[in-house]
């Protein structure tokens, strides 16, 4: 096993963000009051994947009928919620910012992410003031990849923009979905826990679990990738 660590990749919503209710309550206002899946369903049936699926299975849980023009109409609606939603709610998860700014004074840093760019653009301008704003040496969204999350290509995009090799890199996952990405496109992978139990993403390939990001330093990055583990929880 490569024991040098060259590259640091992050997901964006749930890892650097805390933005799954912004998205579920763009994705209301955008689909309308007919809409009807809770914050709870969303968060167990449509996140860790791009924005087409969480608003096809928004509209199933609210039984709602989807006409062929509904989807792109919906995302309009929904892009230009967000952007208003994310610079009143933004706020980091714990420890993110300061981690991705760590992390990238000595190693390239990469954003993996199944939202839109646009959301992407709208989210990193006013995330804690727009310090990681310019920060990723590369970021790949579901807009630029033909085969979203679980799929690698997000991964393997990032890894070639970085110009390192997948081995050599971390990625810091919060869903399944994500874990699953990264793992096919041969990243090793820290889970966060949040919405998913530690059963979760450990079944799907995570070594490590953090609560949130201010458990991480580069140097504990660095030594957990020099050791040579099963899937372990801390």
């Amino acid at each position: 096993m490569n024991s040098q660590l060259k590259a640091v990749v992050f997901d964006m919503d749930g890892v650097v963000i805390d933005s799954e209710f912004t998205h579920y309550s763009a994705i209301c206002e955008a689909m309308g009051e007919e809409a009807t899946a809770t914050f709870e369903q969303f968060l167990e049936h449509c996140t860790g994947r791009d924005e087409v699926y969480a608003m096809s299975r928004m509209a199933e849980l609210s039984a709602m009928n989807i006409a062929p023009d509904d989807l792109p109409k919906w995302g309009e609606r929904k892009g230009k919620a967000y952007a208003r939603l994310v610079g009143e709610q933004a706020r980091p998860i714990p420890g993110s910012v300061e981690l991705v700014l760590s992390v990238a004074k000595e190693l390239p840093v990469g954003l993996a992410t199944g939202s839109r760019r646009h959301d992407v653009e709208s989210a990193l301008p006013v995330l804690s003031g727009g310090l990681l704003n310019g920060v990723f040496s590369s970021i790949v969204t579901s807009s630029e990849v033909e085969a979203p999350k679980p799929h690698p290509q997000t991964y393997m995009e990032v890894v070639k923009q970085l110009k390192v090799q997948p081995m050599e890199c971390w990625a810091i996952e919060d869903s399944p979905n994500g874990i699953m990405s990264a793992k096919a496109a041969g990243l090793r992978v820290i889970g966060v826990l949040g919405t998913n139990q530690e059963a979760d993403l450990l079944g799907v390939g995570a070594e490590r679990l953090v609560t949130d990001l201010s458990e991480l330093s580069l140097p504990i990055l660095r030594r957990w990738f020099i050791e040579d583990t099963g899937s372990v929880s801390i």
